[in-house]
């Protein structure tokens, strides 16, 4: 860490262009995008409401180095505390959330005190990555996966060089963390962007954090056909699958009204049917993973199911027939009921005997 503490004019403070939060779509050299996006997080105007009221913490400084061309200083760390001390200082560029921008910067006491800040001085960008990598990875201001994935690639691109095979030993004693979890984050964030590369999902919103969870189911991964989730890319993948993956996931069918994939928890259903070919060909078919996955169970195992399924339901109505006034209608549905069950048993008596007969 530099010990060399300047007060820095916020107008010659400037959001840095690499900062792994922000999300490939924005612009992070544009000043108005970036506090647009960072105005999504409505922490952003508690921070303002925190700074408006106390005025900025002197002893975290921002992190900063100089610039290309000598013009202006890059905030390395604390992009989210400049964007609240400009917005404090000229609530008239906040390009949404005006009212609360507006409301925060009249509690401010003393703009000429947030008219500099304290910064310290770093001479390479390099010099401050690998303090920020134990920070925001695993530390106690731990960044969103995305970003987390974002920065150690960056890490990885910064030590590759002079590490060579033991950068991600390198990197895991940085973070706190195990090297087969920085090359599992680093492979998945391949992928991911791989993924967003695909023409029809570019409007789309691809979670990282959901993907990074399909990547923990060890059927997934071989649909996939991924020979190692390693460095900054990946060895072998099948991009049609690739493809498959992430329409399931991320893609809302509206027969269906949700994604194929519906709720995080049913991951385990999509890793079941993505492990037979019965279940892959219910899932190319457009239903949901809950019906490919007991497409992917062989035939006497569905039977089986549903059959004890039809029993519980039968005797929790059974439980209640008590209590409900009886009718045509529910002597009708018995029926229909009765006769179901005995077709079935004609059947199966039938098959049984057959199957006697050639045993003989």
């Amino acid at each position: 860490m530099s010990n060399e503490i300047l007060m820095v004019s916020v107008d010659d403070l400037r959001f840095d262009p690499e900062n792994p939060r922000i999300p490939p779509h924005v612009d992070a050299r544009d000043d108005q995008a970036v506090l647009d996006w960072m105005l999504e997080d409505a922490g952003l105007v508690e921070l303002m409401g925190s700074i408006a009221a106390k005025g900025f913490f002197p002893a975290e400084p921002l992190l900063v180095t100089a610039a290309e061309g000598g013009s202006g200083w890059i905030v390395l760390e604390g992009n989210r505390r400049l964007a609240a001390v400009m917005l404090l200082l000229e609530p008239d560029r906040a390009p949404r959330r005006k009212a609360a921008v507006r409301g925060m910067a009249e509690e401010v006491t003393s703009r000429e005190q947030l008219a500099a800040l304290p910064c310290a001085i770093f001479g390479d960008r390099s010099d401050v990555l690998d303090y920020l990598g134990y920070r925001h990875i695993t530390g106690i201001k731990q960044w969103e996966p995305v970003a987390k994935a974002r920065y150690l690639a960056e890490l990885y691109n910064a030590h590759k060089s002079a590490r060579g095979d033991e950068v991600y030993r390198y990197i895991a004693r940085l973070i706190g963390s195990r090297q087969d979890y920085v090359r599992r984050l680093l492979g998945a964030l391949a992928l991911h962007e791989e993924i967003r590369r695909i023409d029809s999902l570019k409007s789309i919103e691809v979670s990282f954090s959901l993907f990074t969870l399909a990547l923990n189911y060890a059927s997934i991964v071989k649909y996939l056909e991924v020979e190692t989730l390693d460095e900054v890319g990946f060895g072998g993948v099948n991009r049609s699958h690739l493809k498959d993956v992430a329409e399931w996931l991320f893609v809302e069918r509206p027969v269906l009204g949700r994604t194929q994939l519906g709720d995080s928890r049913n991951m385990r259903l999509l890793a079941a049917a993505v492990s037979e070919p019965s279940g892959v060909q219910a899932l190319e078919r457009g239903e949901a993973v809950e019906q490919a996955a007991l497409a992917a169970i062989s035939p006497r195992d569905v039977l089986g199911r549903n059959l004890k399924l039809a029993g519980e339901r039968l005797v929790a109505a059974q439980a209640t027939l008590h209590e409900v006034e009886i009718d045509d209608i529910v002597m009708a549905d018995l029926e229909r009921i009765l006769n179901l069950v005995e077709q079935m048993q004609l059947i199966a008596a039938r098959r049984l005997r057959r199957k006697a007969i050639a045993d003989a």
